[in-house]
């Protein structure tokens, strides 16, 4: 029934203009591939250079890091260097763009939150010292403008924290055009990402194709190596395969509805999630011939929430 009422919904969108349907993804010139690259490419420089004036920004654009709203120019924009990994997608049906990066940034202990259970274990280093962080980031575009800024940032305190691990991916082909019979509908892959979700239970009713060999990081950290997982919601330890990205059997409820951006040529796709009810989160999507070879995921500090309107419930699939 969730499958029958989620196929319902995103049909009803693709009519009003939400999401887009199965196939290849057309644009307005200024939704096109390479205006939204573009876009991403002057965004990370005017990030580096901590001045957004140079970008075409909406009047009412809206910003927010971590959940948080705030003013373009402040928070990040204040600190942020040059990015040292980049990799983009973008949507020319919805006319947005995401980018997972990693960042050079001075260390500042105002911007690390407490250590908890779940951290990065390294040694924090000295204030000033110039190393790397997680940062994602969407943006959406209304008439050649930037109208929305999303960012999740992770630092040392975030969970399981390793920006070494993630640039160690540096080599990882995540961004070529796959031949059309290699790639998959837009549906099937908002399916997929957002079944990922609801696979965290012990006996779920839903089901991403994963590809085998299939591998994933989180904050960096290879989380398919094998072995146990950490204790879910239920208190048991779930074994977990070598190179499996199933989650089945780890116990995490009440992801929240997800939001999606999906580049069909590449085969990402990106779902944005308050992870748990309490962690702003993207997981980036890699799919090939209908199932998924990788996921990357970063997630940031606990925040009340994601900081944007939420998409309808049937959406969020799973068995909640």
């Amino acid at each position: 029934m969730a499958h029958i009422l989620r196929s319902l919904v995103i049909g009803s969108l693709i009519g009003l203009g939400g999401l887009a349907p199965a196939g290849a993804q057309t644009a307005r010139a200024d939704c096109s591939r390479e205006a939204l690259r573009g876009l991403v490419d002057r965004y990370f420089a005017a990030l580096a250079a901590h001045d957004p004036s140079g970008l075409p920004l909406a009047a009412n654009v809206r910003s927010t890091e971590n959940g948080v709203e705030v003013a373009v120019g402040k928070g990040l924009w204040q600190t942020a260097g040059k990015a040292i990994m980049r990799r983009v997608l973008v949507d020319t049906r919805q006319c947005g763009a995401h980018a997972s990066a990693v960042l050079e940034e001075p260390f500042a202990s105002a911007t690390v939150g407490p250590a908890n259970a779940f951290s990065g274990k390294k040694a924090l280093p000295a204030e000033g010292t110039v190393r790397p962080i997680l940062f994602g980031v969407r943006l959406r575009v209304e008439g050649g403008r930037i109208s929305e800024i999303e960012s999740i940032i992770a630092r040392e305190r975030e969970f399981a924290f390793d920006a070494e691990g993630a640039l160690a991916t540096k080599d990882q082909d995540w961004e070529s055009l796959l031949p059309p019979e290699e790639r998959s509908s837009r549906l099937a892959m908002v399916a997929a990402a957002d079944d990922y979700f609801g696979m965290f239970a012990t006996a779920p009713v839903v089901r991403t194709p994963f590809a085998s060999p299939c591998d994933r990081w989180e904050n960096g950290m290879f989380a398919t190596a094998g072995g146990t997982a950490l204790p879910g919601e239920d208190g048991k330890a779930a074994p977990m395969g070598a190179h499996d990205c199933s989650p089945k059997g780890l116990v995490i409820s009440n992801h929240g509805p997800r939001r999606f951006l999906v580049d069909v040529e590449t085969g990402l796709v990106v779902a944005f999630v308050h992870f748990a009810g309490s962690l702003p989160d993207f997981h980036v999507f890699r799919m090939r011939n209908g199932r998924v070879e990788r996921i990357n995921a970063v997630v940031g500090p606990r925040s009340a929430s994601m900081g944007w309107a939420p998409v309808p419930e049937c959406l969020s699939g799973g068995s909640q």
